[in-house]
């Protein structure tokens, strides 16, 4: 899993990259989920605290854990900024430091799919298991996949405004079958000339899931599904769907 260094290097852009990306209010039904349950949430791969300060924003007792350090520098300025707690230490979340007694674990804005290394998964959803209190819930998300081709030059994503100057990114996507897409992306800084500034290239692997598949899997190491979600407000799956979150309970 590459995850961390390649979000190291983008940390500084996060703002208005990724976290811009997500066209749902994930966050909502995240503090929703997590304030309906009761006691304590862990949030994995919690990144800057798009999600974490939010639930601690509003009275939740929640801990985030990511591997990215420049990612967690930002989180702790923005806390600071809020005047929130830090609750929120560099982990792996495959090996995971607490004792069982979370309530709830988020596995948020798709993290799954980055375990894409062999036994990943497996070890991501058995640390899951470990550290959730008995009967805890589970709530993990992964976007539908579509049918991807390979792509042999980058193609731009997007031009945005960052601060003073233009963030250009682009991708190109190399399919490895039977569910792995390699995907390189480009960010580009450019000046109001059109000068580039800064260049940086990052290198991910991502596995995809259907619904089906995500389900399958967590019930293979004793989870429950209670709920399917799609694009985090509805029940019924639909052909525009675009995420799907399953909330599901722990053997107890």
């Amino acid at each position: 899993m590459n995850r961390d260094n390649s979000y190291d290097r983008i940390a500084h852009w996060y703002d208005v990259d990724m976290a811009r990306n997500m066209p749902f209010d994930d966050v909502a039904f995240y503090v929703g989920v997590s304030a309906s349950r009761g006691g304590r949430v862990l949030e994995l791969g919690c990144g800057n605290g798009r999600i974490l300060l939010e639930l601690l924003a509003r009275g939740i007792d929640a801990f985030g854990v990511d591997r990215s350090a420049r990612m967690l520098e930002n989180l702790c300025a923005k806390a600071r900024a809020r005047a929130l707690p830090v609750r929120a230490c560099r982990m792996d979340v495959r090996a995971l430091g607490f004792r069982g007694d979370f309530a709830v674990v988020l596995c948020p804005y798709s993290l799954v799919t980055y375990m894409a290394g062999e036994r990943d998964v497996s070890r991501l959803l058995d640390e899951v298991a470990r550290v959730l209190a008995r009967r805890g819930a589970l709530v993990i998300d992964a976007f539908i996949p579509r049918t991807a081709t390979t792509a042999g030059e980058f193609r731009e994503d997007y031009r945005r405004a960052c601060g003073e100057h233009t963030l250009a990114r682009s991708k190109r996507i190399r399919v490895l079958p039977p569910r792995l897409n390699r995907i390189e992306r480009r960010y580009q800084l450019l000046s109001v000339q059109g000068e580039l500034l800064e260049q940086v290239d990052t290198t991910e692997h991502i596995q995809t899931f259907t619904p089906e598949e995500l389900q399958a899997t967590i019930a293979g190491v004793g989870f429950t599904t209670e709920e399917t979600w799609f694009d985090y407000h509805s029940h019924d799956a639909t052909a525009e769907a675009q995420f799907f979150t399953i909330v599901a309970r722990k053997a107890g």
